[in-house]
């Protein structure tokens, strides 16, 4: 009993890193006790114990089985985006995602509401035009004007590091056909472990404000990019 005792001190004193220099040792040890014990329930557990202890040192990358997904969430593979709670001082709230069910890839971060805010903006910015598709030309789309390389037409990318550039309370402002649209930087919060940006959005008529929205870029690598670039979310 006084090898069993001495057995079970050896076990729990084992680091992680010795384990594999241990295995072996503490195999023979253990079956030398377990053949001197004189219980039977005895044996048992030492053999068990052993059994355990031999597991770990042979299969040390044995992973835990994932969790379940919350109720109403698919079961897919892959790592999970670590998007957390909002923090309490995380603002507007229409900037943080409305995903209840984990997330796998940032394009599908939910926005809803942030979103419907930004298609009206574009929407009260139409004006009408002869020589124009469908009629009409958003002012929205009037910050194009600032960018002075497109690099083949991509305005979007070019415009996002124009943005991301800006301080807190800095803007862009630019005049349209009839609507003027200024965009201010706001915040650079991060959403989980993404670094993101806040945006304001307003756009005026001689003066008076004729709709608003708020807007988020985040930085991410993409399925087919090398390397993380700022993505417009809204």
């Amino acid at each position: 009993m006084k090898r069993l005792s001495l057995l079970l001190v050896l076990s729990a004193g084992v680091s992680l890193d010795s384990h594999a220099q241990f295995g072996d040792f503490l195999k023979n040890v253990a079956a030398d006790a377990a053949r001197q014990a004189v219980a039977g329930q005895v044996h048992k557990a030492v053999t068990g114990a052993v059994d355990s202890a031999a597991r770990s040192v042979t299969q040390p990358g044995t992973a835990a089985a994932p969790a379940a997904p919350p109720p109403g969430c698919a079961r897919m593979k892959g790592t999970t985006l670590a998007i957390g709670t909002r923090p309490e001082g995380y603002q507007p709230e229409t900037l943080w995602p409305e995903n209840t069910c984990p997330v796998y890839n940032e394009t599908d971060l939910t926005f809803s509401k942030a979103k419907a805010a930004k298609a009206a903006f574009v929407e009260a910015s139409k004006v009408r035009c002869k020589d124009c598709e469908g009629g009409y030309w958003p002012d929205a789309w009037g910050w194009r004007s600032l960018v002075k390389d497109s690099r083949g037409g991509n305005y979007v990318d070019q415009f996002a590091k124009m943005l991301v550039a800006l301080k807190e309370g800095e803007s862009l402002k630019w005049k349209g056909n009839k609507y003027d649209g200024v965009v201010t930087a706001t915040g650079a919060h991060p959403i989980g472990a993404m670094p993101c940006r806040q945006f304001h959005y307003v756009l005026n008529e001689k003066g008076r404000q004729v709709a608003e929205y708020d807007s988020l870029l985040c930085e991410y690598t993409g399925a087919y990019a090398s390397k993380a670039t700022w993505h417009e979310m809204i």
